[in-house]
């Protein structure tokens, strides 16, 4: 194992800012790496940028107004299509992007392969303009390895003329209210049902970020594997008691087929997931327009003003950038200029940062949603993710092992399954790590 490799695994080990305050730069290389590779540049620069995402405009944004810092944009598969792999593949073999897409959950598995690269010099006077669970979500260890693009905030998407049928007068604003309405709809008719459970790990980590306890911490120098944690036990058994009783729909996610025949059907009433879930109710439901909703994500307590994310993306420079401050400077701009903002909104991204969450397109009526002002709730939304939630370095491993246990028995068996699987993973990657 190569010293960079050790230094990398010895930083992932303390993934806390309390832990990392004295003693990060000695756990981390890129720095003088990056030193070196900034005072050897000269002339125009050239930098590679490799993502999956609708970048290709603004890209073209960056180059028109900045003709000494050209950047080539490369359409690789999604990360968990390949995408990683490639990135990764490329960088081992020296020829890897300086810029590449990575969402937030990722970043530590990335880190543990020394692919991304500590850019906190650079990027820590951008971050305010973020919200903090995305910077949060961008960092390891109080340290910087991406800039923020786009978040999902979650939120309740409902129809409003089936809550008028089954006499529900407004949406549920807690988890037991959201029961007792599932209850009303399935005794007028055990056919339909309120909502969608959790198919996978993905779904589950968004659910469980909502009560503020995390699935990984650190203890000493060892990872703590936390996904058997009293949070994710309370949503696993709320959503598995929805299923046994049949109050939600066996698939969990608003994009599957049978969940649209379903609502075709009129026989679905909810969906809970993240702003971007509304291009697929849009493009798949067309002739629903006017009949959907958006509220607020149920909460746990009334009024404790906590919601969730699922998904988002940073830009991340890559190791073996030659011009880390310039590449800093490109992701920057993807994520807070206004035009480019703009740009990223048109393709479906929900902004991460502050200001461009104000933008024009997400402040005015919604035909859809009945011309409903749902930026509004997205913002609200987005402001109140908890910033405890932190990513462990095996999400891949974490993801299907998720998936293939909610297939073959209960959530809550899966979640003990997943603590054990997640902790021989990590075992496997030579960090120090323990149950908690």
């Amino acid at each position: 194992m190569d010293i960079t490799t050790i230094r990398t695994r010895r930083l992932l080990t303390f993934a806390t800012a309390a832990l990392l305050v004295a003693g990060v730069g000695a756990c981390s290389s890129t720095k003088s790496t990056s030193d070196d590779a900034e005072k050897s540049q000269t002339g125009p620069v050239n930098m590679e940028f490799w993502g999956w995402a609708p970048y290709e405009k603004i890209v073209d944004q960056w180059n028109a107004s900045h003709p000494d810092g050209k950047v080539t944009f490369k359409k690789v598969p999604s990360g968990g299509k390949g995408g990683y792999a490639q990135i990764s593949n490329a960088i081992t073999a020296g020829k890897g992007p300086c810029l590449a897409q990575i969402e937030y959950q990722t970043i530590p598995s990335m880190l543990v392969k020394n692919t991304v690269m500590d850019i906190t010099k650079y990027a820590s006077a951008d971050m305010a303009k973020y919200v903090p669970s995305a910077v949060s979500a961008s960092s390891v260890g109080g340290r910087i390895y991406g800039v923020p693009v786009d978040v999902g905030p979650m939120v309740l998407f409902y129809r409003t003329d089936l809550f008028a049928k089954y006499g529900i007068t407004e949406p549920p604003a807690t988890w037991a209210e959201y029961r007792a309405d599932a209850e009303k709809v399935a005794a007028a008719d055990p056919s339909v049902k309120f909502g969608t459970a959790p198919g996978d790990g993905n779904d589950l980590a968004a659910f469980s970020l909502q009560t503020g306890q995390s699935w990984y911490s650190t203890q000493g120098d060892s990872w703590t594997v936390g996904i058997d944690n009293p949070g994710t036990r309370k949503v696993a058994a709320y959503w598995q008691d929805m299923k046994d009783k049949g109050l939600v729909t066996k698939t969990g996610n608003a994009w599957d087929p049978q969940f649209d025949k379903a609502a075709e059907a009129g026989k679905v009433l909810t969906f809970v997931n993240a702003s971007w879930a509304a291009g697929g109710l849009k493009s798949d439901l067309k002739g629903q327009s006017g009949k959907w909703r958006v509220a607020p994500m149920p909460t746990w307590s009334a009024g404790d003003g906590k919601s969730s994310s699922n998904g988002g993306s940073a830009t991340s420079v890559m190791t073996g950038c030659k011009t880390p401050r310039e590449a800093e400077q490109f992701a920057a701009f993807l994520s807070s200029d206004p035009q480019a903002v703009s740009t990223g909104i048109a393709g479906g991204l929900y902004p991460a940062s502050k200001a461009g969450q104000d933008d024009p397109a997400l402040t005015g009526g919604d035909p859809f949603f009945g011309g409903q002002k749902v930026g509004d709730l997205y913002k609200t939304s987005a402001a109140q993710v908890p910033t405890t939630w932190t990513n462990g370095p095996t999400y891949q491993q974490v993801e299907t092992d998720f998936t293939g246990a909610i297939g073959q028995g209960t959530i809550p068996d899966a979640v003990t399954k997943v603590q054990a699987s997640t902790v021989a993973a990590i075992k496997q990657l030579g960090l120090s790590v323990t149950n908690r």
